[in-house]
């Protein structure tokens, strides 16, 4: 096994750790919960085959819902949200990228990332929150939570991003 799939478990294991015990205490407004685990699936290279993407989006989404008891809501936005990863990466992607990249701020720059990263969340988020609701009864709840959830979980994973930049640099 390579060093570079040894990290990316660490990510794994890290990111679904910081989610159950940090993250999922978080609510702000007792509206927005920032959902930062999407970052696995944001950070896998652009190589990554498609059936691996659904199924590594599907373990995480388990892993986080095994300890969160949300009997798969979290297994099924993040397993579209793994399968949407491509075809966003298709869509707003630089023409120039070489064929293997890893998707960050650092190689797409920060606005190509932003939208990105957005497409990918939004859709999961919609798909988590409308599913967690199990009706729609009150829309605006549920836009308020899609819409603060959405604007908290970027600014984490931005927050990351960053980080990760700057040990990169390093």
């Amino acid at each position: 096994m390579s060093i570079k799939w040894i990290g990316r478990i660490s990510l794994f294991l890290f990111l679904v750790l910081l989610q159950v015990w940090v993250f999922n205490q978080v609510h702000m407004f007792g509206i927005a919960t920032p959902l930062t685990y999407l970052y696995f699936i944001l950070l896998l290279p652009s190589s990554t085959n498609r059936n691996l993407l659904i199924f590594l989006g599907f373990i995480l989404g388990l892993s986080i819902d095994f300890f969160s008891y949300t009997l798969g809501i979290h297994a099924m936005a993040s397993t579209i949200a793994g399968f949407s990863r491509n075809y966003s990466l298709k869509l707003f992607s630089p023409r120039d990228m070489p064929n293997e990249y890893n998707p960050s701020v650092r190689s797409f720059g920060f606005e190509v990332f932003l939208k990105y990263s957005g497409f990918i969340i939004l859709l999961h988020h919609v798909v988590y929150f409308t599913v967690e609701s199990l009706s729609l009864f009150d829309p605006l709840s549920v836009l308020m939570r899609i819409a603060g959830s959405f604007l908290l979980t970027m600014a984490v994973i931005l927050a990351f991003e960053g980080i990760n930049s700057d040990i990169l640099k390093k």
